[in-house]
């Protein structure tokens, strides 16, 4: 008799934990997060899944890449994410369209894609004429090329839209455009092979353009009705960039893990590059708007009498990154 009590003891302790286990398993928020680009600037969402940060914060994210921002816009409109990892003129274009995707975070507030060309083009003046590849047309890269093109004065370029990142890099080594937009690790490639870096990160620095490349892009509509799964998804990645910094040993082996690349030499470039680019804190700075706006009307990509009836705050919102700094959150995270 003690050994039948015995065992139905264990079992409904078994039965117990299970139940618990399911419970806990069934409170995580479910989240589809497409992103983009496949480069150290997604390190952030890699390392918040590898390192457990989602999970440790109550989330079950579902991380899948997308070729352009403008391809994640159209996908979290059409209801299949309320979250998106992204930044630039997908937001604006989405807004000015009556679309609710706006901005909630920051990880990259400086231009960060350099442009290469084949060895023979020695000078951005020599695109006169000439093809030069940008992941998608109203995409980041795509406004850092034209960025480009005006500070060199250059006109008459003609851009094509690769599709992304990779597909960029494939077009101009099979010589299908003169020049093309190409972030690290495909960048690091192309210099081994002789490519040249027309106007790199450093350049972009120098010029100081105010811009928010990357980051946290979400529904309005679903954040306002869930502002704690913002907070707890934007605090996930922040705990990503500051494990980044901390162990990179785990930043290199998921860099090449999701970006399929295993050269060492590639790999620590980049993760140079997500050490010394990332933020360490998601404000997004109102003049980057502002002069997205003022660069996306100029080049007819947006309408600018619907762009003058709205107000800057139409395309971001700081509250959840200001509730979590009020709270302490980044102070501790760095100190």
């Amino acid at each position: 008799m003690q050994r039948i009590l015995s065992t139905a003891a264990c079992m409904s302790l078994a039965l117990m934990l299970a139940c618990q286990q399911g419970l806990a398993a069934s409170a995580y928020d479910k989240i589809k997060f497409p992103y983009s680009p496949m480069s150290w600037n997604s390190l952030p969402w890699w390392m918040a899944k590898e390192a457990g940060h989602f999970e440790r914060n109550g989330l079950d994210v579902e991380l899948f890449y997308e070729g352009a921002s403008s391809v994640i816009v159209q996908a979290m409109l059409a209801g299949e994410s309320n979250f998106g990892g992204l930044a630039g003129p997908a937001v604006v274009s989405n807004v000015i369209g009556g679309g609710d995707v706006i901005q909630i975070a920051a990880i990259v507030k400086t231009f960060t894609i350099p442009m290469f060309s084949a060895p023979n083009i020695k000078d951005v003046a020599q695109l006169k004429g000439q093809k030069v590849a940008v992941s998608r047309f109203g995409s980041i890269s795509h406004i850092a090329a034209q960025n480009i093109f005006q500070k060199a004065g250059v006109t008459g370029a003609t851009v094509i839209q690769s599709g992304g990142t990779p597909e960029s890099a494939a077009m101009l080594m099979s010589g299908a455009v003169a020049a093309a937009m190409v972030p690290p690790p495909q960048s690091l490639i192309l210099k081994e092979k002789g490519y040249r870096e027309l106007v790199s990160v450093k350049q972009f620095r120098e010029w100081n353009i105010p811009v928010v490349e990357n980051g946290v892009a979400a529904r309005r509509s679903f954040v306002d009705k869930n502002p704690g799964v913002a907070k707890r998804f934007i605090r996930s990645a922040f705990e990503g960039i500051k494990t980044i910094h901390e162990n990179k040993e785990l930043a290199i082996k998921t860099l090449a893990k999701y970006t399929k690349i295993n050269d060492e030499k590639i790999l620590e470039e980049s993760y140079r590059y997500s050490v010394d680019a990332l933020s360490k804190e998601g404000s997004m700075p109102p003049e980057a708007f502002s002069a997205l706006v003022e660069q996306l009307v100029s080049q007819k990509s947006i309408d600018e009498a619907a762009s003058k009836k709205l107000p800057l705050t139409a395309y971001f919102d700081n509250r959840f990154v200001s509730e979590l700094e009020k709270e302490g959150f980044f102070k501790k995270l760095w100190q």
